[in-house]
């Protein structure tokens, strides 16, 4: 009996320690691309309705979402945008959605058209188009799309594409210091369960 009760007692103690701590490694996992810290805590999804990638990592960026809240953001790039037309204006359309509080239902919206059922939008009008169909009125629209706030969010887009060199989506930078690599997870079991430990590492280093 004695026994029974030290065997029962050292599964829960065993239960009851903490994984150990999964080690990230610079170049493998992460590699720095900045040397000063953005001033609050962030994580930035640079991604593509024209990206396939960025369609199959949707659920991942919806885990950073509920993990960080507020201090997660989805910038769009222009660098996998296939017809011109829109892609001088892609960052803006984005913005737009953003402030007027439909980009949850506009992204998803935009990934069924392109990866369901392929058919891809090829103009500012079709976009437009899919914000009303969501039941935003015209003239909030135009008036959101024209806007200072929507310029300066898409131009802030814009910058930090540059700033970062993003030639490849979806691209994930923390902190404005890490680009996390998903290479480095190549024998995961867990993919997206190991690489959301991953952002909350860099998001806490120092």
């Amino acid at each position: 009996m004695k026994k029974l009760v030290v065997a029962l007692f050292a599964l829960v103690f065993v239960a009851l320690v903490p994984a150990q701590a999964q080690e990230f490694e610079e170049g493998v996992h992460y590699r720095v691309v900045g040397d000063t810290p953005s001033r609050n805590p962030e994580i930035v999804d640079f991604f593509s309705f024209y990206c396939n990638g960025c369609y199959q990592y949707a659920p991942f960026s919806d885990m950073l979402k509920a993990e960080f809240g507020d201090a997660f953001q989805k910038y769009h790039v222009n660098i996998v945008v296939p017809n011109a037309a829109i892609r001088d204006n892609i960052q803006a359309i984005w913005a737009t959605a953003i402030m007027l509080g439909v980009d949850e239902q506009f992204k998803e919206r935009m990934f069924q058209k392109h990866f369901v059922r392929n058919d891809f939008t090829n103009s500012v009008a079709e976009a437009k188009q899919i914000m009303l169909d969501l039941g935003v009125e015209e003239e909030r629209y135009d008036r959101a799309f024209g806007s200072m706030q929507v310029r300066g969010l898409s131009n802030r887009m814009s910058s930090l594409q540059r700033q970062f060199s993003i030639s490849r989506t979806p691209t994930y930078i923390v902190n404005r210091q890490y680009e996390m690599l998903p290479g480095g997870f190549s024998n995961s079991a867990n993919f997206f369960q190991d690489y959301l430990n991953l952002a909350r590492y860099l998001m806490e280093k120092e």
